[in-house]
């Protein structure tokens, strides 16, 4: 399989060289100046590509959310095969997000370029963001600025919330599906001055009820209890711009056993598995421009402070005599300060540079109880610590008609891992308007959170072990447990090409990317059938990702617009022994989407997702032939109608084919020795499909203007 894999990362290659001459080819030889000219005025489809800067962009805009009705920004990426989303276990519903094979941890999640989601919020951040209150999202593939930080391995997330000058003053959106979830959303914009905006959000949601549908015994998703408040100003002054706000949410979830085979509630009964867990984030934020008058020089300051709290109740489960009690609590503070000045020096060079400071304060306790014949056998491992960052950077632009290279650096300085730098090059070489090709290349790097990040993996009744050291039987004193800073190169070329199809704009995106870390922190949990292993493997065991990735969007008829997507992913991590593909991912995946609107406004959106086969874990005989899961397809299909700019409801059915996956829960017994929670394997971290089949939903909006 690493052959075939290899096979098709250099037939990827070839076939970007031949794209890339035969589309370079045909602009010359064509009147490319009158595509130029075509002036076209149509309503904003939700997605477009911005090709002006040195780094190729997918923007993603209100009217893209609301093809899929999303309730939360992770659930945004529906209709994206760039961005993909996930459950990351068959219990929490956390909704995992994952860019060129990687997921969230590795991607530099940012709101209106203020890092929002690192630290312990990186797992379930983007799940409690409220989908209806974001304007636009900007993606970007590969290393980002090295004026945003030393992070982001595999790409950048942007989201920006809704406040512009033009939103509605009142803005309401209700949610409603047939699984038992409720969301409701409002809007309040008000403009006391010319200079000043205020905004304020208001969410709340329910999963009243849960379903069992592939009747495993179960709960599909957990019941949850959510609410976000936030409150958002743009103010303008001579020679001053900024923004500053304030954000708060709460998630509160309970799954595990049903109280009956199929059942809509969870069994509350002390002696069955029940999952619970209390999040929630307090965050404030401020943004300062400073823009001198009768100067090419701007200066800009911002500030953020965040509270995160989290209470996860794992493992409270009891089976043939064996009780597991693991349990995860972490309190952490953070706040951090980036100074940025730009300026021209002349007609083709400019340059960014500033500092930026982070502290992080860190409290966290992970309690591990298993009694083994009632013979309890317990440890906490208690973390205390303050995480210390300051760096600087410079970042240089050069521009010269058809080239633009950025190349950047930051000389970073850490407390625990010490002084450090990350360099970055990004470059387009626009051959015309309409052909444009994309080069970069960088390195980056991100501090671990080991329990925080894993918690779904900790679902299970198997012994932790970190670095090969079992939780309860060695001192794990180190704040990072032995863990150095995952680190690693990332380089791809992109192309971007804009034409004509039957008389409408088209374009297509071609990209390669590859990853190759010098270090990276591995779960492994199939080397031993009775642990879970995180670990940092390096240098040749240190692992490698490869994307491919081909998409093109054309207009075959008016009104209608139509995506054709395909991305190959080879993502190899060192897992019992040696190198194998990332289980539970599939190497292929395609993706088709249709919209299309009629004269009248009815607006139809269907979205067909293919997904190639996933490696599996097979705990009982890892010396077989590796099971594969099959090829699988989920189409989602919705309509809506604008009654007027006030006003339009939809409705939608996601899974159409009521595909699911009967086994995401690993629940067996393995009679081997010795024996572990009554000989029985229990890992909620086996899905690699929806398990909640055909759901059918329906809403409204109402903003008064």
């Amino acid at each position: 399989m690493k052959y075939i894999h290899n096979s098709l990362f250099k037939i990827a290659l070839i076939l970007f060289v031949y794209v890339f001459q035969a589309g370079n080819l045909k602009a010359q030889t064509s009147d490319t100046s009158k595509i130029e000219q075509v002036n076209v005025t149509v309503e904003d489809d939700g997605t477009s590509v911005d090709h002006r800067g040195a780094q190729l962009k997918t923007l993603m805009s209100e009217n893209e959310f609301k093809k899929a009705a999303c309730c939360t920004l992770s659930e945004s990426f529906e209709l994206s095969n760039t961005v993909e989303v996930s459950n990351s276990d068959g219990i929490t519903g956390i909704k995992q997000v994952e860019m060129m094979g990687l997921n969230s941890k590795y991607i530099l999640l940012t709101r209106d370029n203020l890092p929002q989601f690192n630290g312990i919020v990186t797992l379930n951040g983007l799940s409690n963001i409220p989908g209806d209150f974001v304007s636009d999202v900007r993606i970007a593939k590969g290393v980002g600025s090295a004026t945003l930080g030393f992070e982001g391995i595999t790409g950048g997330i942007d989201y920006a919330l809704k406040s512009k000058h033009n939103e509605p003053r009142f803005h309401f959106n209700a949610y409603q599906n047939d699984q038992g979830r409720t969301e409701i959303n409002s809007i309040i914009y008000s403009a006391n001055k010319k200079n000043w905006k205020n905004f304020t959000y208001l969410h709340t949601g329910q999963q009243w009820m849960t379903t069992d549908k592939n009747k495993d015994g179960f709960s599909d998703m957990p019941m949850t209890d959510r609410i976000y408040l936030g409150n958002h100003s743009d103010f303008q002054a001579k020679n001053l711009e900024g923004k500053l706000g304030a954000t708060f949410w709460n998630d509160k979830k309970v799954a595990g056993v049903t109280n009956s085979i199929g059942g809509t509630q969870i069994n509350p009964r002390s002696d069955v598995f029940n999952f619970k867990s209390n999040e929630s984030r307090l965050d404030f934020y401020a943004k300062l421009g400073i823009i001198p008058s009768n100067s090419e020089s701007t200066f800009g300051n911002i500030l953020n402070l965040s509270v995160h709290n989290m209470d996860y109740n794992l493992m409270p489960f009891k089976v043939a005599g064996d009780r597991i009690d693991r349990k995860y609590q972490a309190r952490e503070m953070r706040f951090s300060y980036s100074g940025l000045y730009q300026t021209e020096l002349n007609e083709n060079w400019g340059l960014k540079t500033g500092i930026s400071t982070l502290f992080t304060q860190l409290s966290e306790e992970f309690s591990d109880v298993d009694s083994w014949f009632y013979v309890p056998i317990s440890n906490n491992v208690r973390n205390e610590f303050n995480e210390i960052q300051f760096g600087a950077f410079a970042e240089w632009v050069y521009n010269a008609g058809n080239l633009t290279i950025v190349g950047g650096i930051r000389m970073d300085y850490h407390n625990l891992f010490g002084w450090y730098a990350t360099p970055r090059l990004h470059g387009k070489w626009e051959f015309n308007p309409n052909n444009k090709l994309f080069f970069q290349g960088g390195y980056a790097r991100r501090s671990p959170y080991v329990f925080a990040e894993h918690l779904p993996n900790l679902i299970s009744n198997r012994s932790l072990c970190i670095n090969s050291m079992n939780v309860k039987n060695a001192s794990l004193s180190s704040p990072t447990f032995g863990l150095e800073q995952e680190r690693g190169w990332n380089m791809g070329v992109s192309y971007y090409k804009n034409f004509m199809v039957m008389g409408y704009p088209s374009n297509i995106t071609f990209d390669v990317f590859q990853t190759l870390f010098d270090y990276q922190i591995v779960i492994d949990r199939e080397a031993n059938p009775y642990e879970i292993n995180i670990a940092g493997k390096s240098k040749n065991q240190a692992g490698y990702t490869r994307s491919v990735h081909v998409e093109w969007t054309f207009t075959p008829r008016r009104r209608t617009d139509l995506k054709l997507a395909y991305r190959f992913i080879d993502n190899q991590k060192f897992i019992a022994g040696q190198l194998r593909m990332n289980p539970f991912q599939s190497s292929h995946r395609g993706l088709i989407t249709l919209h299309h609107k009629t004269r009248n406004n009815w607006y139809f959106d269907g979205v067909l997702q293919i997904n190639g086969p996933k490696r599996l874990i097979n705990l009982t005989s890892l010396n077989e032939q590796e099971n594969r899961s099959p090829w699988f397809t989920i189409f989602n299909f919705q309509t809506r109608k604008s009654f007027s700019k006030k006003f339009e409801t939809y409705l939608g059915i996601e899974n159409v084919f009521n595909f699911k996956q009967n086994d995401p829960i690993l629940n067996l017994p393995l009679m081997t020795s010795p024996p572990i929670g009554g000989n029985r394997i229990f890992d909620a971290a086996f899905n690699w499909a929806p398990a909640n089949g055909r759901m059918i939903y329906l809403g409204l909006r109402y903003d008064i203007i």
